[in-house]
């Protein structure tokens, strides 16, 4: 019985931890929950309803994530675990997708710092995905710090857009 107390005690100090240095960490921006989607479909929400809005989604090959769709080649939409809701969006070209603030691929990149604030990246994750030569901007949730949106910057134009959900 001891013992389980111990686990326990050790196991919530480390999420108490982890928590705090993500919830606390100084240079980060947040943004509101109003800001975390692209297109209007949002991490979280049910593929039953964005295909009711855009259709039938397509599946698409992928290198990096088992279940992929999208619409063309320049939406992509990774599911959740269950396959059921949305996990990610990712807008590659300017096809009408945007912010809710209206930034869209292609504008330039200075609009990010006006309207989200300087953002912030592990450039590690990104170099792991051989996609160098980006600069990356990116804006956590205010009220859940697993929610992100992130710009990946060429050239000083965006080149794409992600909105997502950090989980399995």
């Amino acid at each position: 019985m001891k013992l389980k107390k111990i686990a326990a005690s050790l196991l919530l100090g480390a999420t108490l931890a982890a928590g705090s240095a993500v919830c606390g960490a100084e240079g980060l921006d947040w943004i509101t929950p109003q800001d975390m989607s692209l297109g209007g479909v949002e991490p979280g929400m049910s593929l039953d309803y964005v295909e009711s809005i855009y259709g039938p989604m397509k599946d698409v090959q992928s290198h990096y994530v088992e279940h992929l769709f999208g619409y063309g080649d320049t939406v992509k939409i990774v599911p959740s675990a269950d396959g059921m809701s949305v996990k990610s969006v990712l807008v590659k070209g300017n096809n009408g997708w945007a912010t809710p603030a209206g930034v869209t691929v292609g504008m330039d990149a200075s609009i990010l710092q006006k309207i989200y604030g300087t953002g912030a990246v592990d450039s590690t994750k990104h170099k792991k995905h051989r996609m160098p030569g980006y600069d990356y901007y990116t804006y956590w949730q205010t009220d859940n710090p697993f929610h992100y949106l992130t710009f990946g910057v060429k050239n000083g134009k965006i080149a794409f857009i992600k909105v997502g959900l950090m989980q399995k």
